[in-house]
């Protein structure tokens, strides 16, 4: 877990990063330049690790790593106590599961503390877990088939009523090339219909990777959590 405290004087607040990489594969180095910009704009900044799909089922230790980041990005001593969680890609899949946490995550974290997030961002997120069939069967580790409550407890479009004090701003690439637009819009409409409030922009020109880039993101990421922190 990486932590990164802007300059000047605190307290300030947090923002947890969760990097892509399919669930199977990927490192918090992979947010590091996001990570910068957003520490630089007076964000203290958790770039964290989690449970990877590589061998073991990824659920539901991953979302259990990025609650434990939660808290501890809440009780940093520099840390204003307010958090917001921004995923990109598979990371966005399993921040969204975080944010929406009611304290059932993170029961193995050395802080005792549940911390429910207020804000999310979302950067090219899968948030429909049914649309993507063999290619997230890594990180439940069983078929839908064979345990469809497990997967429903992992799929965010189906958990969006958990939080609904969540604010969430949902980014999607005009060109994403591997999901469309309804991940997100889809992902809108139920967190909006259970009470939070729910942004979709579209980037344009922007391909799938490029929403983890500061330079296509870092500016409207750094603004909209400026605004509701």
């Amino acid at each position: 877990m990486q932590v990164l405290v802007p300059d000047g004087d605190g307290p300030f607040p947090a923002v947890v990063l969760v990097h892509g990489g399919g669930w199977v594969a990927g490192t918090p180095s992979l947010m590091n330049d996001l990570a910068t910009y957003l520490t630089e704009a007076g964000f203290l900044t958790v770039n964290t690790a989690y449970t990877l799909a590589n061998g073991v089922a990824g659920f539901p230790g991953a979302v259990d790593d990025v609650a434990c980041a939660i808290r501890h990005a809440a009780a940093h001593t520099d840390s204003d106590g307010s958090v917001a969680v921004v995923g990109f890609s598979a990371g966005a899949h399993i921040g969204a599961l975080a944010a929406l946490d009611e304290g059932i995550y993170g029961r193995s974290c050395s802080l005792p503390e549940p911390v429910i997030p207020d804000r999310f961002v979302g950067m090219a997120g899968p948030y429909d877990v049914s649309r993507l069939g063999l290619l997230i069967l890594p990180f439940f580790g069983v078929p839908f088939a064979e345990d469809p409550e497990l997967w429903a407890s992992g799929d965010p479009l189906r958990q969006a009523g958990r939080n609904p004090g969540l604010t969430a701003l949902l980014l999607h690439g005009e060109n994403d090339g591997l999901l469309d637009l309804e991940f997100a819009t889809d992902f809108a409409t139920a967190l909006a219909d259970a009470g939070a409030d729910a942004l979709v922009e579209v980037v344009e020109g922007a391909r799938h990777g490029d929403l983890q880039d500061p330079d296509v993101v870092g500016d409207l990421v750094a603004a909209w959590l400026a605004r509701d922190s």
